[in-house]
């Protein structure tokens, strides 16, 4: 996979989660509410944004790595399977964090 394709894979997933936030952030700064509110939307959106990427990217080169693994060792497809499905779930975790992190930041600190 080459860097050009792996960014027009990508940008769209992360133009997706950031349009959300950004009506947002451009419906309090006509109606003139709050900074802080702007502010937390903002860091909402990086949050999610840089560790959905990260969590992807991992994810992907877990994946791509195991079917290499399969394909050199078809008799141990069972053990790298399951080894694959365990480190993507550690990897999804983060993921989950950093949800959990953006809603507290939207929901509590606003």
């Amino acid at each position: 996979m080459t860097f050009n394709s792996l960014v027009h894979q990508i940008i769209p997933f992360i133009l997706a989660q950031t349009e959300v936030v950004n009506s947002e952030v451009i419906k309090i700064a006509v109606t003139g509410d709050d900074l802080k509110i702007i502010f937390a939307c903002i860091s909402a959106a990086l949050v999610m944004s840089i560790v959905g990427l990260g969590a992807a990217l991992s994810e992907g080169y877990t994946a791509a790595k195991a079917c290499e693994g399969i394909s050199r060792n078809p008799e141990a497809s069972g053990s790298v399977t399951r080894t694959m499905i365990i480190g993507q779930a550690i990897t999804e975790s983060v993921a989950i964090y950093a949800l959990v992190i953006a809603i507290i930041i939207l929901f509590f600190i606003v």
